[in-house]
């Protein structure tokens, strides 16, 4: 449950029902987003459940996939036997770097949009928004840990908007614990925040309630 969560807490902005964010220390940065146990690549091998996905940066995978994994192309349900050599996915689940295999819990045949803009908001994590768990708060500093286990600080001010849901909040509302997504911009190194998002683990993947 608590990989579906983290799943569930990056899977809402691109495509819709994903979020995705770069991890900077990943053997593979244009692979893996920060903590999220994603693998984006082309399907170049098809064996029954197990498919051999070769990434961008030359490196081959294995996914592996059964009766509890979740398929995915756009928004519609679609089957194992629809994804075919040549299709670009992307696939969540328990990752083994050293073993280069993902055992899937969740599979999304994806469009080459869809993995540009995949490929931007990784670019984009840290410089344009940020997501993790409060860990602290301090006046107008936002302690955070990133997907990846990382700390990260959001800055906050009186142009920052609150929001959980539908409905503004303060900063008073958010406390260590809560799940938040924060859009800004860098300034003099440190994440200034213009929009900061509480996030419900609870919700749905794909409310529009969710996505900030």
């Amino acid at each position: 449950m608590r990989l579906v969560l983290k799943l569930v807490s990056v899977l809402l902005l691109a495509m819709g029902t994903a979020r995705f964010a770069g991890s900077q220390d990943s053997a593979e940065p244009a692979t893996f987003p920060a903590g999220a146990d994603i693998l984006q690549g082309t399907v170049t091998g098809v064996e029954g459940g197990t498919y051999q996905v070769k990434t961008e940066g030359g490196a081959t995978w294995k996914v592996f996939t059964g009766v509890n994994t979740f398929f995915r192309k756009q928004r519609d349900p679609i089957k194992p036997a629809d994804i075919h050599i040549g299709d670009a996915i992307v696939a969540g689940g328990e990752v083994d770097q050293k073993a280069k295999t993902v055992g899937a819990v969740f599979l999304a045949v994806i469009d080459p949009a869809q993995a540009k803009e995949i490929e931007q908001r990784r670019a984009d994590f840290g410089k344009t928004w940020l997501a993790g768990k409060v860990t602290a708060i301090n006046d107008l500093k936002i302690t955070i840990e990133r997907p990846d286990k990382k700390a990260a600080t959001i800055a906050v001010d009186e142009n920052t908007s609150f929001r959980k849901r539908h409905d503004s909040i303060t900063l008073l509302d958010i406390k260590p614990g809560d799940r938040v997504y924060a859009r800004g911009a860098l300034q003099n190194g440190l994440f200034m925040a213009s929009i900061l998002t509480v996030v419900d683990p609870n919700q749905r993947r794909g409310d529009p309630a969710a996505r900030p």
